[in-house]
């Protein structure tokens, strides 16, 4: 995966430069059209217009730690510096106001829309919050964690503790995105919830390289669509998740856990036809492809921004 040798940090006034298939992704959200005439007054707008949280600070967190590390006109890829926000003096308190702008506003209060945007902003920011908050290996000095699943959260593993409480629920990740991303379907029931997007596995990061890049802007009901579409094409441009060497099609070893929710083997390939870059996409229909032959090795590195490791 081609790098730049000197990585630089996302900062909104010196934006890098991107594939054309990665910048929707990072563009701000489109602004909401002016109401017509016939509009409701402002003070009835005020609850819709409430009922979304704040995202300023996750915002900001973004701005602030997260790395890009392609070499520009390259797919967009990032790393988190996790070591830098630990040592930050005001990690705790940053964290803290962060998580409580991001779980202000009930979900329940929100439409369908806004409610996936934020599913998928709290959860990649509950990961980032944990792996931080965890970063250390106990007993170790200041050396780090280099895979999620080593971390634990109170005695918890990483994916199962409880990490957040909405509406008097108790969540780990893995039930938050059971429940606010893949809309409450577990593998093998059937039917898939309407109007699940197998897209959202593409905007989801689970803390570790394997993941799909992390994107510098967050999701938003306005310009999900958009965002969704970009972040998929740009994460299939890139060989951790979509190799094909004219005989052999591998995909993410994603495809293999979620295959139910891309519709099965023939659905992944439809969907990887669709969302695949414009000449591998060529190249799939001029052989003929109708299968997918292997899955990637998913890598759980820790996505750390490398520098030298915490010792």
């Amino acid at each position: 995966m081609p790098t730049s040798p000197t990585p630089t940090v996302v900062h909104r006034a010196r934006a890098p430069r991107i594939a054309p298939f990665a910048l929707l992704a990072l563009l701000a959200p489109a602004a909401v059209a002016a109401q017509g005439a016939g509009a409701a007054p402002a003070a009835r707008a005020a609850p819709a217009a409430a009922a979304a949280p704040d995202l300023s600070g996750y915002q900001r967190l973004l701005d602030d730690y997260l790395v890009v590390v392609s070499a520009p006109g390259r797919p967009l890829d990032t790393r988190f510096d996790y070591e830098r926000l630990y040592d930050a003096r005001d990690r705790d308190a940053r964290l803290d106001a962060v998580r409580a702008q991001m779980f202000a506003v009930p979900p329940s209060a929100m439409a369908p829309r806004a409610r996936l945007a934020w599913a998928l902003n709290a959860y990649n920011f509950l990961v980032l919050e944990q792996a931080t908050r965890n970063l250390l290996i106990p007993g170790k000095g200041r050396t780090r964690h280099t895979d999620p699943r080593m971390i634990r959260v109170k005695g918890w593993e990483f994916f199962k503790a409880p990490v957040v409480t909405i509406e008097g629920v108790e969540y780990s990740l893995d039930a938050f995105e059971r429940t606010f991303v893949r809309l409450g379907w577990k593998a093998g029931a059937e039917p898939m919830p309407e109007g699940f997007d197998p897209r959202v596995h593409f905007a989801l990061v689970c803390g570790a390289r394997g993941c799909p890049p992390l994107m510098p802007r967050v999701y938003r009901a306005d310009s999900l669509d958009r965002q969704l579409d970009a972040a998929t094409r740009n994460a299939l441009a890139m060989p951790r998740h979509l190799r094909y060497d004219g005989a052999r099609l591998e995909v993410s070893e994603m495809f293999r856990w979620y295959m139910a929710e891309f519709g099965g083997r023939s659905g992944a390939l439809d969907f990887i036809r669709r969302h695949a870059p414009p000449k591998l996409r060529a190249r799939l229909e001029a052989d003929r492809v109708s299968a997918l032959h292997g899955f990637i090795p998913w890598d759980w590195t820790l996505n750390q921004f490398p520098r030298n490791q915490v010792q």
